[in-house]
Parts: C-alpha cells; sequence; structure tokens
C-alpha cells in the first residue's frame, strides 16, 4: 500500500490532465527493431477522475499493437483504510465500466496490454470523495460545481443577470427579471406578474381560478365571477349588465327601456310600465296600477275604490246614489244614472219608466204649467219654471236648467302636456289648456312630480305656477320625469293627468367644484370644549353633562364654470373615538347646522374624529363632492 503523501502527490499531478490521458510509446532500448517493438496504449478514455464512491464511469484505451491484443484492466486501492478498489463489468475488454468502491480515498486504474510482440502497461490515480473546491465557494466539481475557477457559481448559488449559470441547473439568468423564465415572452420588467406559469402574463385571457392572469392587478376581472362594474355584483351574481353599475339584480327599476333589477322586466313598478296587466300604464291614468279591476273605463265596483279612475269612489255601483236623486240601485232605483228616475218620480214623456213602476211613460201630465211650450208629459222637469225644460241653456246657479240630469256637476277632464325642448338646465314649459269641463264649470288647477331622476333634488313646490293653467320648472338633472295634472270644478276632481319625457344631457357641461367650510374653517381642524360636573353636598362628583358643540357647515362658495344652479346634499359620520353619530340639518340655501354629542364621565376627557361631506350636483346631473374633518374633544372638570 502506498503511503497517503504519495497518493496525493500523484492525484495532484493528475488534475491538469483531464479525462483524456494521452500516453507515448515505450522507451526503445539500443538496438531494438520494429518487428520487437511490444504494444502502444495512446490514449486512456476515463470518464472523470473524480468520483462519488460507489460511482459508475467508463473507462476505455486506445491501443495499437500486433495481432490479437489481450487487455486486462485493475484498480488497487491507494489510500490507507481503503479495502478494495472496485470493480470493472468487463475487465478483459478495451472498453469497460468502472464502479467505485463505497468508500473515500484514492484508488489507481492500470491497464495492461499484450500482443504477439510483447507487454505494454499504464495507470492513472482516481479521486474518490467530494475532490478539491477549486474557488472555495465549498463545491468541487464532483460536487456539482459547473465552474470551478468562479466562486460566484456553484449548485443553489443565486441566479443573477449574467448570462452565467449561477445556480448549475443548466439554465442561463433564469429567475432575474430580465429573463423570461416561463417562455410567455414576457420577462418581470415586461410586466409579467408570474414568471414561474407561462399561462400568466400581461394580456393573457383572464379565466376564473383565483389569478390574476392578465396582470392587470385584479383577479378573474372580465369573467363572469368578477364584478367587473363595482355594483356588488357579478354575471354569477345575477348581473345582467356587468358594465353598468346602475344595472344589478338590487338597483331600482327605471323608466328607461332598460331591465335595471336584472329580473327579465323591463321597467316594472315604474309609471310607464302596466304592472298588473290590465291594459293600463299609470302614464295612461291607471290610478291603481296594482289592481287588475282600476283601470280608465273599468266597471265601477262597490269596493270602496275609484275603479274607472274619473276620480269618484263607488260611482255607478248599486251601493251607492250615482245620480243624487236619493236612492241607490238596491233602494230600487231603477235608472241611477238619472236623477228624475226613482220609485214614485213623476212620469215625463221621455221614454223612461221614471217611477221604476215597470211602465213607461203611464199617466203622463200634458198641460203646459209655466208656458215655455212643454209639459212634463214631454219632459219638462220642472212645469212651475219656465226657464227650465230640454234644451234650454245652462247656467251655473245649482239648477238642472236642460233637464238632463247634470247640471253643472259634470267631472271636470285634465289635459296636461309639455311645450319646447326638454334640456338640462332650460326651463320645461307645462300646459293644461286643453283640459275642460262638460258643464263649462271654471277650473282649477294643480301641478304635481311622479317620477323624478335619481339625482333630483326638486320637490312639488319647485314648479313655478303650480296652481295655473301654464306651468314651468327647471330640471336639476338628465333623465325621465313625469309631471302630473289635476283639475277641478269646484264639485269634481279630476283623474290626474300624466305626461312623461326625458330630458337630455345638456352638451359640453363642466362638472361643478365642491367647496365645503365649517365654521369659517376650509381644512381640518381642531375644537376643545369643557363641562363642569355638579357636585353633592360632601364634594364628590355626581353628574357631568354631555358637551354638545354646534357647528355651521356652509357650501355656498361652490362653484360651476357654466354658471348653472347648484344644489347640495349634506352628510355628517363620526370617523372614529367617542360620542354619537353627528346630526345634520340641512337648511335649503346650501348652509347646514352640524351637531356633536359626547357624554363624559367626571374628571375624564372624551374625544372623536367626524367627517362633514357636501356633494353638489348643477342642473345637468353632474355631481362633486368636497369634505372636511374636524377633531373635536371635550374635558370633564
Amino acid at each position: 500500500m502506498r503511503s497517503n503523501s504519495k497518493t496525493t502527490a500523484l492525484y495532484a499531478s493528475m488534475v491538469g490532465l483531464g479525462v483524456l490521458i494521452a500516453l507515448g510509446a515505450p522507451a526503445c532500448g539500443p538496438g531494438a527493431t520494429l518487428e520487437s517493438e511490444p504494444p502502444t496504449i495512446v490514449r486512456l478514455n476515463i470518464e472523470s477522475t473524480n468520483v462519488t464512491p460507489g460511482l459508475t464511469i467508463s473507462v476505455s484505451a486506445d491501443v495499437t499493437g500486433q495481432g490479437t491484443i489481450n487487455y486486462l484492466w485493475e484498480a488497487t486501492p491507494v489510500s490507507e483504510g481503503l479495502e478494495e478498489g472496485g470493480s470493472f463489468t468487463e475487465p478483459d475488454s478495451d472498453s469497460t465500466s468502472w464502479t467505485a468502491p463505497f468508500a473515500e480515498g484514492v484508488v489507481e486504474i492500470s491497464l495492461t496490454v499484450r500482443d504477439s510482440r510483447g507487454i505494454a502497461s499504464t495507470a492513472i490515480p482516481i479521486l474518490i470523495g467530494p475532490g478539491l473546491d477549486g474557488d472555495g465557494d465549498g463545491y468541487s466539481v464532483v460536487e456539482g460545481d459547473c465552474d470551478d475557477s468562479n466562486p460566484q457559481v456553484y449548485p443553489g448559488a443565486p441566479e443573477l443577470p449574467d448570462v452565467i449559470d449561477n445556480d448549475c441547473d443548466g439554465q442561463v439568468d433564469e429567475g432575474s427579471d430580465e429573463v423570461d423564465d416561463d417562455g410567455d415572452g414576457f420577462n418581470d420588467l415586461a410586466g409579467d406578474c408570474d414568471d414561474t406559469d407561462a399561462a400568466i402574463y400581461p394580456g393573457a385571457a383572464e379565466v376564473v381560478n383565483g389569478i390574476d392572469d392578465d396582470c392587470d392587478g385584479q383577479i378573474d376581472d372580465n369573467t363572469d365571477a368578477f364584478d367587473d362594474d363595482g355594483d356588488g355584483f357579478s354575471e354569477d351574481q345575477g348581473d345582467c349588465d356587468d358594465q353598468n353599475h346602475a344595472i344589478n339584480p338590487a338597483a331600482t327599476e327605471l323608466l328607461d327601456g332598460v331591465d335595471n333589477d336584472c329580473d327579465g322586466v323591463t321597467d316594472e313598478n315604474t309609471v310607464g310600465y302596466d304592472d298588473d296587466g290590465d291594459g293600463y300604464t299609470e302614464l295612461q291614468g291607471d290610478c291603481d296600477d296594482g289592481d287588475t279591476d282600476t283601470y280608465p273605463g273599468a266597471d265601477e265596483l262597490p269596493d270602496g275604490e275609484d275603479n274607472d279612475c274619473n276620480g269618484q269612489i263607488d260611482d255607478g255601483s248599486f251601493i251607492t246614489d250615482d245620480d243624487g236623486d236619493g236612492w241607490t240601485d238596491l233602494a230600487g232605483d231603477c235608472d241611477d244614472t238619472n236623477p228624475y228616475t226613482y220609485p214614485g218620480a213623476p212620469e215625463y214623456a221621455d221614454g223612461f219608466d221614471n217611477d221604476c213602476d215597470g211602465q213607461i211613460d203611464e199617466g203622463m201630465d200634458t198641460t203646459d204649467n209655466d208656458g215655455d211650450g212643454i209639459s212634463e208629459a214631454d219632459g219638462d222637469c220642472n212645469d212651475a219654471n219656465a226657464q227650465i225644460y230640454p234644451g234650454a241653456i245652462e247656467l251655473d246657479d245649482g239648477i238642472d236648467n236642460d233637464c238632463d240630469g247634470l247640471g253643472y256637476s259634470s267631472p271636470p277632464i285634465a289635459v296636461a302636456s309639455v311645450t319646447g325642448q326638454q334640456q338640462a338646465c332650460a326651463p320645461v314649459q307645462l300646459t293644461a289648456v286643453n283640459s275642460y269641463d262638460p258643464d263649462g264649470d271654471t277650473l282649477d288647477f294643480t301641478w304635481f312630480f311622479t317620477t323624478r331622476p335619481p339625482l333630483s333634488d326638486l320637490t312639488d313646490d319647485d314648479i313655478l305656477d303650480r296652481f295655473s293653467m301654464e306651468a314651468s320648472f327647471v330640471p336639476d338633472s338628465s333623465g325621465y320625469w313625469a309631471v302630473a295634472l289635476q283639475v277641478t270644478d269646484g264639485y269634481f276632481t279630476s283623474a290626474p293627468a300624466t305626461v312623461g319625457f326625458t330630458v337630455a344631457v345638456r352638451p359640453g357641461n363642466t362638472a361643478p367644484v365642491a367647496v365645503v367650510v365649517v365654521d369659517g374653517q376650509a381644512t381640518s381642524f381642531s375644537d376643545l370644549d369643557t363641562t363642569t360636573c355638579t357636585t353633592d353636598s360632601y364634594g364628590a362628583c355626581t353628574n357631568c353633562p354631555a358637551c354638545e358643540p354646534q357647528y355651521s357647515a356652509n357650501g355656498t362658495s361652490s362653484t360651476d364654470a357654466d354658471g348653472d344652479p347648484l344644489w347640495f346634499n349634506w352628510d355628517a359620520q363620526k370617523i372614529s373615538g367617542d360620542g354619537l353619530t353627528p346630526d345634520i340639518t340641512d337648511n335649503g340655501n346650501g348652509t347646514a347646522t352640524v351637531e356633536l354629542s359626547m357624554a363624559t364621565t367626571c374628571g375624564m376627557t372624551a374625544s372623536g374624529l367626524y367627517r362633514v361631506e357636501l356633494e353638489v350636483h348643477d342642473c345637468n346631473g353632474t355631481t362633486a363632492s368636497s369634505e372636511l374633518q374636524i377633531n373635536y374633544t371635550c374635558q370633564a372638570l
């Protein structure tokens, strides 16, 4: 067995040889001839001169010789303590495999060849173990260091953008921002938010998987599982238009020809939809669109409702005295539309059974008592007054002058219409000029809103001349509007006549600017208040009233570049701290009053942070908002 020092020296001498060992021809003695030369081992082909225990490598030799050449491979342990040198699969072949022993040390592999002229041999040491770490990075070549001259290159090293395989995994610069690691055409610098997955890159198709496939910062956007318009509902949750936040299953249905609440029905529960299926909408005069028995022209029923929408309840039904003659159908009135027909009435020559006895025009009085040319038999309903007879001029005197049973008591008819172009910020003109009363009675008018856009703050009192035939208003928002008209003749009130129209957005509108000022402050501010606790006869604190400051909020400094009128909506909230939710009172003139309430304990201090917010909108419905914070402290003494 050779010594360790010699083994080390022998291995060191082989490090620079690599794995292809070129060998020269053996020396020739004096007088040697070509015929007596032994075979020549030209080169040993060794797969590696540094192996791990138990590793199998390939070895072979290039040999020249005379005739048949015989081979003998042998492995001899060199290091002390190494008991065997491993094994060959075909030790008598020019090419074989050698398996190293399962121990560290140095083994010498030798080859002896023989031909008809003689014998030649050579040997090479093989190191079994980790080998030398040439660059001091903790890894030798046999341990996987793919460049043992560079300390930044070894198995598991951080991959750097230096066009070198730093971690010896066969890939160059993978994991760096500049390299497209997953081969999808995008690296980290190009926006790939997961460069380990080829299905994830900017512009990729977003699928429902809980992953941001297209790297836009949103997960599953533009899929049925994502709420694209931010209204709280996705397509999977029933949103039938996920590009419009005003359309979702919880939205309010509007009269706009769109299924706003995604229930499959358009404009239901609005004045333009026939909710009860009776053929009439509110706009068409249906005064109860939730009752199929109620619509214009319906049969009046004895149900306490205005079934025919003429402004009268149970008129024409058998429980009411419709013609005012003191008799109902139930009481025996055989024609409750004629005040001259009832049980016991005088019989007239009018082709009716006036006295309801089953006979027509019997026992008539043919004498013209008042000289008006018509007797009771001919239809004179008052043969003692020459001004009363069939065909006489009806006067506003409370008397049925023409004997038609109506007098001045016919209900009026309301007819509403709008004139001109309906555009935001421009006055809408309303007219009732076509309304009329069959009796010619003088009419009184009342206008009111039935439908306004969601942003509108107008009330009925904002209709100018709302109790006149001609009225107008300035809409405070674009969208669908409906205005109703009722007329009265002093006896009866007409059914509402509703006119609906859409106010268009004014082109080129500029949004307003909201400015909120609280107690003269235009930015957040702090306020300190104190309250004094009461004491009992022993000097102990028994009660400490609440601090209740009051602030004045002003939004009248808000502006609109178009010069449009502005409408103001106020809100106040507690952000954090002690105290109750603040109260805010809209004064109706662009200002508001804010009240805080904060209970304290004797000797203690309470505080809270509050926000006052103002939203303004112009007559186009364009909004802007501003807010101010109050940091309020209440100290109890």
